[in-house]
């Protein structure tokens, strides 16, 4: 965890993190063993491959999990059509594919299980996630949609929270967790319970597909051989209890940030030094979204023509195929756009289908650069 929430500036309980409103501090206790500038893709892919040398910084814990483990893995962040992401660069589908069968083929566990958060998280393993290598994954949404941040401020909540306190997803899968006895729910029943949750959304209609992937045998084991056991918990409430949770609601994932900013606004009075902050920032966000949507569209139109440009930039391969067939063309793409045109940020990530489709169209490097430097020079 990059961990910089507890003892932000603008946490109204400083030191204490909660993930439901009037909930209990989720925070006290959490080991953390790479935060900060240690919480890199290097040291995550060290991490699951065992690695102790290739560490830098941090505990220098690893998963040193042998052919008898069972392992459970839970990953949450911002994401789009292929990656997610982490706090110094992106984690590409494929990257985390190639970690994952090196782990099966060195014996590194008997079993695992895997549950993924982010906008777009089935793909990152549709296509690519071998169904015979013992790896059983649940993803907040599938390749095509957003994943939805939930117990967001909306009018009338308490002035004290400007943000979404968790993920509709994993909100759901840990809720589920504190009600059930785990030695008996078995992952199937529930990925049932969470899709149904998720599917049903809030009280903005808010919704995404929890999605499958890998080895569904596993599905029929019990959640206890991967997340342990407790008693069921009697205080255990959700979204479903009505009225009590009515100010809050549920939006798109990567606007989060969006609202944080425009409930700031809103809750400040006009002209202190708060509200011209928030100010800026929302005028700076948006003005960030307008050009990457710009810079975006046109380059396709640069490379596609105005009447092709939408039809070759969204097209959706068919189910079972991964999003693009040359990464590392993706990845130059990416890098090639950002040099030119920006940062995509969180926000832009929504386009990387986009760009995936410029190598699934067969254009070069050299053709994009050309598009970026017409356009955002």
């Amino acid at each position: 965890m990059y961990d910089d929430i507890a003892n932000n500036k603008e946490n109204p309980t400083p030191g204490v993190i909660i993930n439901k409103p009037n909930g209990p501090d989720v925070y006290k206790g959490v080991p953390k063993d790479y935060t900060g500038k240690n919480a890199t893709r290097h040291n995550l892919f060290a991490v699951l491959l065992g690695n102790k040398t290739a560490l830098t910084g941090g505990s220098g814990k690893v998963l040193d999990s042998g052919p008898d483990d069972s392992v459970f893995i839970y990953y949450t962040d911002h994401g789009g059509p292929g990656v997610v992401e982490m706090p110094d660069e992106l984690l590409y589908a494929d990257d985390l594919n190639k970690v994952l069968k090196w782990k099966h083929e060195v014996k590194a566990y008997t079993n695992m299980v895997f549950y993924l958060e982010a906008c777009e998280s089935g793909s990152m393993f549709e296509g690519l996630l071998p169904s015979n290598i013992n790896i059983y994954v649940t993803t907040a949404s599938n390749a095509t949609e957003n994943s939805w941040a939930e117990y967001c401020p909306g009018y009338g909540a308490p002035s004290a929270l400007d943000t979404c306190l968790g993920d509709l997803y994993s909100i759901s899968w840990l809720e589920d967790c504190d009600i059930k006895d785990l030695r008996n729910e078995t992952l199937q029943q529930q990925y049932e319970a969470v899709r149904a949750r998720t599917l049903k959304g809030t009280k903005f209609n808010g919704s995404s597909h929890v999605m499958q992937y890998g080895d569904m045998s596993l599905s029929t084991g019990v959640l206890s051989s991967y997340m342990g056991s407790n008693p069921p918990s009697s205080s255990h409430y959700s979204s479903s209890q009505g009225d009590a949770l009515s100010p809050f609601v549920s939006i798109p994932q990567r606007d989060a940030d969006l609202l944080y900013f425009q409930h700031k606004v809103r809750k400040s009075a006009v002209g202190t030094q708060e509200y011209l902050e928030a100010q800026e920032k929302l005028r700076t966000e948006i003005a960030h979204r307008q050009h990457v949507d710009y810079s975006i569209n046109n380059v396709g139109n640069l490379l596609f023509g105005f009447k092709n440009n939408a039809k070759v930039l969204t097209s959706v391969r068919p189910a079972g195929q991964p999003l693009v067939d040359d990464w590392d063309c993706l990845k130059t793409l990416v890098r090639t756009y950002e040099k030119y045109c920006g940062s995509l940020s969180t926000y832009g990530l929504k386009y990387m289908r986009h760009i995936a489709n410029m190598c699934n169209a067969g254009i070069t490097a050299d053709q994009l650069v050309a598009a970026s430097i017409k356009t955002c020079s």
